[in-house]
């Protein structure tokens, strides 16, 4: 027998097994899993002790298995090393083209969102954005944005620097994240002496696993013109799609 020829054939039922189990979508115990996935259950057990042994599945105490946590620790090293300013840059300029506005790209740290792509406006009045700049958490539509689709954890210290203890202002800040991750976007509507731009919207871009990985923004909306205009709305929130489906993220998620 080629051995060479049965370890490849391995390797690929075992991708396919996956794949299966990502599309079951759910727990599911052996005999269950088995029928659906169409293999007898001896040869099955034999896979899925390996993978738990691995990581990449786990087994709960009622014995279904599901996904464990090795494939987004996968997932999440490989997204370490994707440069995401070359991955998002067709969209940034398209964005900015069609919008007329300044387009520019976040990225989350323990400082908070830190602009790493700033695109001025093609139009007369520009709107200038360093590179490096960290925008604050809780007045800052990239801020808002990672806030509403972040662990409280992630950005808790941060907010209360902002904010002080304000008990009632650390809740309004609260209420407007659960608005915002309802509604697929954030605005920064009031002018602010610390941030470019007299406002800006911004709309997350997520991973295969549901993570915010990144942020997309608009700024400017100089000259009068319409705080949340439904235009530019629409083009940064079909540009954060476009850019999470390529990195596997679906809208049922």
């Amino acid at each position: 027998m080629d051995r060479k020829s049965q370890g490849i054939q391995s390797v690929e039922f075992s991708f396919e097994l996956l794949e299966a189990f990502l599309k079951i979508g759910a727990p599911v115990p052996l005999g269950e899993a088995a029928e659906r996935l169409g293999i007898g259950k001896s040869k099955l057990h034999k896979y899925l002790t390996s993978f738990v042994r691995l990581g990449v599945i786990e087994q709960d105490a009622s014995g279904c298995y599901s996904f464990g946590p090795k494939l987004l620790e996968l997932g999440l090293g490989i997204l370490g090393r994707m440069d995401m300013v070359t991955f998002c840059e067709p969209e940034l300029h398209q964005l900015r083209l069609e919008s007329g506005e300044a387009a520019a790209l976040a990225l989350w740290t323990v400082q908070g969102p830190l602009i790493v792509r700033f695109l001025e406006s093609p139009r007369p009045v520009a709107v200038t954005m360093r590179v490096g700049f960290y925008a604050p958490v809780t007045s800052s539509a990239a801020g808002k944005c990672f806030a509403a689709h972040l662990p409280e954890a992630a950005y808790a210290h941060l907010a209360r620097e902002e904010l002080g203890n304000d008990v009632n202002a650390l809740q309004a800040f609260e209420d407007k994240l659960q608005k915002i991750a309802r509604q697929g976007f954030a605005i920064r509507s009031e002018p602010n002496q610390a941030i470019p731009g007299a406002k800006a919207l911004a709309c997350p871009i997520f991973d295969g696993q549901n993570v915010i990985v990144a942020s997309i923004l608009l700024i400017g909306f100089e000259n009068g013109r319409d705080t949340r205009p439904d235009d530019a709305v629409k083009l940064l929130t079909e540009s954060a799609e476009r850019l999470s489906a390529r990195l596997g993220h679906t809208a049922s998620d």
